[in-house]
């Protein structure tokens, strides 16, 4: 695995970056795939074995692939098979894709996205050697602790992080996750 991961950072010049709890920067495509895929097997009737040999895994495998060609993205306003083949999944029907369209929707989005989010945020330039607070355990609704620390900066980063030395670990946290600390 680590050769392939090599080899595609070398040839494609990919960047590897690490992707933490506290800082999920994953591929919103995946996630809607697993999405997908998560919806379809609670759906199917996976111990039915009744309908063929082979069991229900070939109807799945095989519904799971179209629902996943054939949905609409939220952001492309398109489904995949159309992107990638140039016609609909349903209809026989050409298809041609406006990517400069597309990629101006996707920008617009994350441009309002990044607003709605950062509204609530008070801006504040992280250095190292700051003392801040990280929220609690943010994945759990009603957290026992709402926030932990002081602990120290170590790396500011310009894209929304920070590396933050909690004693035994140092671990990357997106600064929505963290707030100044201030003595008392």
């Amino acid at each position: 695995m680590a050769e392939v991961t090599k080899m595609i950072r070398n040839d494609y010049g990919i960047k590897k970056r690490p992707i933490t709890v506290r800082n999920p920067q994953a591929n919103s495509i995946v996630e809607c795939v697993h999405q997908t895929i998560s919806n379809i097997l609670r759906t199917f009737k996976i111990h039915d074995t009744t309908v063929d040999d082979e069991g229900p895994w070939s109807r799945l495998l095989a519904a799971t692939m179209f629902a996943i060609r054939s949905t609409v993205h939220t952001i492309t306003q398109h489904t995949p098979m159309q992107l990638v083949f140039g016609h609909d999944a349903f209809l026989n029907i050409a298809h041609d894709a406006n990517w400069r369209y597309i990629k101006e929707r996707k920008q617009r989005l994350i441009e309002i996205n990044n607003k709605r989010e950062n509204r609530k945020r008070i801006p504040y330039n992280y250095k190292i050697g700051d003392q801040v607070i990280v929220k609690g355990n943010y994945l759990v609704k009603y957290a026992n602790i709402a926030y932990k620390g002081p602990y120290t900066i170590t790396v500011a980063n310009n894209h929304g992080t920070v590396c933050v030395d909690m004693s035994i670990i140092t671990d990357v946290i997106n600064i929505r996750n963290v707030h100044p600390y201030r003595s008392k």
